[in-house]
């Protein structure tokens, strides 16, 4: 598994395609499948060791969502935190991890 993470709208899906190529099988917008399994009161840790058992090639796209003001709402104070701690489980088991500012890959591991 590759782990590519960083801002909101910081060209991670265009240089995960050059770097992966257009065939490999990419998840995009990651957080946005752990704020789906949190309404469904799934465990993203689990769901993660799930897929990555499944689909061990998956490369995921996730956005850094830990920055900023905390907020207010206590379902999103809990979504930025099961991002976070899924993010770590994935980045141990990831094969490379890079985080993307601006275009421009960063690697991490």
């Amino acid at each position: 598994m590759h782990l590519y993470i960083g801002g909101k709208a910081q060209g991670k899906r265009a240089y995960v395609e050059m770097t992966e190529g257009s065939g490999a099988d990419i998840i995009s917008d990651y957080q946005e499948v752990i704020r789906r399994q949190l309404e469904q009161r799934q465990d993203p840790i689990g769901c993660l060791k799930d897929l990555l058992s499944e689909k061990p090639d998956v490369v995921i796209i996730c956005d850094e969502v830990g920055y900023g003001v905390v907020p207010i709402e206590k379902e999103e104070r809990e979504f930025r935190e099961a991002v976070g701690r899924t993010m770590c489980e994935a980045a141990q088991a990831a094969q490379t991890v890079v985080r993307i500012v601006c275009g421009i890959g960063q690697k991490i591991k």
